[in-house]
């Protein structure tokens, strides 16, 4: 069954890309993997940084 979950296709470039790929083959992934995983942690960072300001300016 195929996933409800939203779906984002991003395009980067070529140089970009192999260093990704490395990247995912060091860590036993495949880029697309490496890809979910940095993205999940900058939106983690992102949101703690918005919260530590609305603690600030309260």
């Amino acid at each position: 069954m195929p996933s409800k979950k939203p779906q984002l296709t991003i395009r980067i470039e070529e140089d970009e890309y192999s260093y990704l790929q490395e990247w995912a083959q060091e860590e036993f992934m495949t880029p697309p993997q490496l890809a979910k995983i940095l993205l999940k942690k900058a939106i983690a960072s992102k949101k703690k940084e918005k919260e530590g300001n609305k603690r600030e300016t309260a």
